[in-house]
């Protein structure tokens, strides 16, 4: 078929070395809470991370196949807490409630699906929720390792409301922020650059634009913006906005639905072999929304970034 003349080999995808060396400068090592670790790829990302000095994995699952796993790989996880559970929900469960009780740092998505992830990490009994939506990020790096980009939200809120949008400007530039990017280039996502009763989502664009530049410092904003403007320097210059300065420089982009940033990122990773750090914030630890389909880098990448974005955080200190 054609279409496979545009996908790339998922092999050359990497973890970006940047984000190892300032997920490594966090002074405590955060404690991974996995649900469901008996899987060989969950497992592999786990002790690649562990190998790495980023991360102490807390096994909760099957703990005979978990024990199983380790020895296939000669890996001796004598040392590391191991919690039995019996099925997805069950594992989802616990593991999340280590995490509300204060016993890890960090909640990883182990082999459960998502949904189910999601419902025990929300759950009231499991103390993990806070007031606001839970929102989530991809940072996406090129194979080479160098800068990427942030987009959100590619998988949690499906139609976010103008609140919801707010939060997510506000985490991507705090992310970014604790990458490095002194002062973040975010870009409001549409079809169009032109205001348009008809297009709504140009409208919310510039709403949203004028209030974060109005309200959140150190970083620049612009929208509505369509893709190529957002991407391309050369399609700003023919379009008249070669003076912008977010358009072909962008840092972060915040999506108007998961439709639009599920197939940025989808897009990004199969045609461009990027490395995607998935992570979920808005609940009182990161939360790892790693899908089974992910090559071990970006599982890693994951766990990084979710130590990065901590930075400021007293109890990763």
């Amino acid at each position: 078929m054609a279409i496979n003349s545009f996908i790339t080999n998922s092999n050359t995808i990497v973890c970006p070395t940047h984000l190892l060396e300032l997920a490594k400068n966090v002074k405590v090592k955060p404690r991974v809470a996995i649900a469901d670790a008996a899987n060989k790829i969950v497992m592999l990302s786990a002790k690649m991370g562990y190998d790495k000095k980023i991360m102490t994995p807390i096994f909760v699952g099957d703990t005979k196949k978990i024990n199983t796993i380790a020895n296939e790989m000669n890996w001796d996880i004598s040392e590391f807490q191991k919690i039995n559970s019996k099925g997805e929900m069950d594992s989802a469960n616990k593991a999340s409630e280590i995490c509300g009780a204060g016993n890890a740092e960090i909640l990883m998505k182990g082999n459960v699906h998502s949904d189910v992830f999601i419902k025990a990490a929300i759950a009231s009994k499991n103390n993990l929720r806070l007031r606001g939506r839970l929102v989530h990020m991809f940072y996406i790096t090129p194979p080479d390792g160098s800068k990427g980009v942030m987009i959100s939200d590619a998988a949690v809120n499906v139609e976010p409301n103008e609140n919801t949008k707010k939060q997510a400007t506000k985490l991507v530039v705090e992310v970014l922020q604790n990458i490095g990017i002194e002062k973040p280039k975010i870009a409001f996502l549409s079809a169009s650059e032109n205001l348009m009763e008809s297009m709504p989502t140009t409208l919310t664009a510039r709403k949203l634009s004028d209030w974060a530049s109005k309200n959140i410092k150190r970083a620049d904003f612009e929208g509505p913006l369509a893709l190529d403007l957002i991407f391309s320097s050369k399609a700003a210059k023919i379009k008249g906005l070669s003076q912008s300065k977010v358009c072909g420089k962008v840092d972060g982009i915040i999506v108007p639905d998961i439709v639009s940033g599920n197939a940025i990122f989808k897009s990004l990773v199969y045609l461009g072999s990027g490395c995607a750090a998935g992570l979920v914030l808005g609940a009182k630890v990161p939360l790892l929304l790693t899908s089974r389909a992910d090559p071990p880098a970006a599982r890693l990448a994951s766990i990084a970034l979710a130590c990065i974005s901590q930075k400021n955080n007293p109890n990763f200190n």
